[in-house]
């Protein structure tokens, strides 16, 4: 999982690979608590990447958007497919997420920063 982060606009962008299990939900939850503590305020999850996800993997998504929202910020996702805009439907959870066609389109919307900025954490 790759994570690019923008401390002076305090953005950051992650890109979990592959099926969202156990594992990789641990390690993403923590990764937005510790980015969380560090002053990121807005965390993109770029699901390019993603080929399946588990009904638990949605709750910490779901349970971390709660904890970025009470600190004042936002969890997006971005490059949703339709099997994980299914699986979100299906658990009624799709309506909570701002959801983008790109990473690049939710920089651009939710934090409108420099364009060398957004082509650094884009890429």
């Amino acid at each position: 999982m790759l994570v690019r982060w923008s401390e002076p606009h305090k953005v950051a962008v992650i890109d979990p690979q592959g099926d969202l299990g156990i594992r990789t939900m641990v390690e993403i939850k923590n990764t937005v608590g510790a980015l969380l503590r560090d002053g990121c305020r807005t965390l993109i999850v770029d699901c390019r990447g993603v080929q399946r996800v588990e009904a638990m993997g949605l709750g910490v998504l779901v349970e971390r958007l709660c904890r970025a929202r009470d600190l004042g910020g936002t969890l997006a996702l971005a490059g949703v497919g339709p099997e994980l805009a299914g699986r979100m439907q299906e658990l009624r959870v799709d309506s909570l997420f701002q959801a983008f066609e790109s990473v690049q389109a939710a920089l651009n919307i939710l934090v409108g920063i420099q364009p060398e900025a957004v082509a650094a954490l884009a890429a």
